[in-house]
């Protein structure tokens, strides 16, 4: 992994993630490019706790630019260990988060992108938004970071799977070892379920996985855990705290357009929710 973007609106919140990212890449030995989205400031009228400057267009470019160089000073300043220290770079653009994103990724070319989550609330409904427009554009994986959390080793990494696509679950699983390698993470293969409808072929799917998963990468630490709950998150939410998971990991598979917008995908649930540093992967699988 050579390089990270963090995504950063300059709130608590964002600039957290910011961090936690420039530390995750102080172990990956990888780059990382701070990027702020900037949004004309009529657009943000009723974002109350944001306050933007009243010089126009040029101002709101301006600063945004002294942010980001404070960001990146503080990061440099802070930053007393030894070891790799990764190289800096600041990007901005005005636009919409998903399409200056889609910008900086053609000209830094990232692995991985990291960008915080937000507390419920009216003055936080255009961030939530933001996190979810990502979670649909997304088109490598995206590190999602919970207020407040602290950065630590993963330890165990759930990776949540419904055996729908059980190839690309392969496929998936061996691009997340060169993460949880540098951790000594264990990866679980999670599949939360009801009672009732968990059968042997699910088991034999998750030996199947688990085989073809030691054919392709020389990793030991992959397990298989079953969940039995009649809700998705529920049971996620007991797993986590009874194996103490560091790292979910769900890949995104877009619903249909109507879904979206009434229901969203448990993907994006999750992200609303979520306490622990939450990685989405992109829909792999264009069968």
């Amino acid at each position: 992994m050579k390089t990270l973007l963090l995504l950063t609106d300059f709130s608590t919140d964002g600039n957290h993630a910011a961090e936690y990212g420039y530390n995750l890449a102080k172990v990956l030995n990888a780059d990382v490019v701070i990027c702020n989205a900037v949004t004309i400031p009529a657009q943000l009228a009723e974002v109350g706790d944001i306050d933007w400057p009243l010089n126009g267009y040029d101002g709101v470019i301006d600063d945004s630019d002294e942010e980001l160089k404070k960001l990146k000073k503080h990061f440099e300043h802070t930053d007393h260990s030894s070891g790799f220290h990764p190289q800096i770079s600041t990007m901005n653009q005005a636009g919409r988060l998903a399409d200056v994103v889609e910008n900086v990724m053609n000209s830094c070319n990232a692995d991985m992108m990291v960008m915080g989550t937000h507390r419920k609330g009216i003055s936080h409904f255009l961030l939530d938004n933001n996190c979810r427009n990502m979670i649909n554009s997304t088109t490598c994986p995206l590190l999602l970071i919970p207020p407040h959390t602290p950065f630590r080793d993963f330890g165990k990494i759930a990776f949540a799977t419904n055996f729908e696509h059980p190839q690309q679950d392969v496929e998936d699983i061996c691009n997340l070892i060169s993460l949880a390698s540098v951790f000594g993470s264990d990866i679980l293969m999670t599949h939360v379920h009801i009672a009732l409808t968990q059968s042997v072929d699910h088991q034999l799917i998750a030996n199947e996985l688990l085989t073809g998963i030691i054919q392709k990468a020389n990793y030991p630490n992959i397990f298989y855990r079953s969940v039995e709950n009649e809700d998705t998150r529920t049971g996620l939410d007991l797993f986590f705290d009874d194996e103490q998971i560091g790292l979910l990991v769900m890949v995104h598979r877009p619903h249909d357009f109507i879904d979206v917008i009434l229901r969203g995908s448990r993907t994006q649930k999750m992200a609303a929710r979520i306490t622990i540093p939450l990685l989405v992967l992109p829909d792999g699988n264009k069968s």
